[in-house]
């Protein structure tokens, strides 16, 4: 089993923190932006297919690439 550190169990609170507070803004941001004069596919980009990426980029950074040997 690996072992942590405090000071890496520090940075991941303090970055959960940040995400639970920063996501939720930025996510009602997205939502709330008003798009009238935008074109349906930039409008369908700006609020369906941003979220996507941003989920798929957060499963990228932190899921495991593979098992450690250590």
């Amino acid at each position: 089993m690996a072992k942590i550190d405090a000071g890496t169990l520090t940075m991941l609170v303090v970055g959960f923190l940040l995400a639970a507070i920063l996501f939720p803004i930025a996510y009602a941001q997205i939502y709330e932006a008003t798009t009238t004069n935008w074109n349906a596919a930039v409008v369908t980009i700006f609020q369906v297919l941003l979220p996507i990426l941003f989920i798929i980029g957060v499963a990228i950074l932190y899921v495991p690439h593979g098992k450690d040997s250590g």
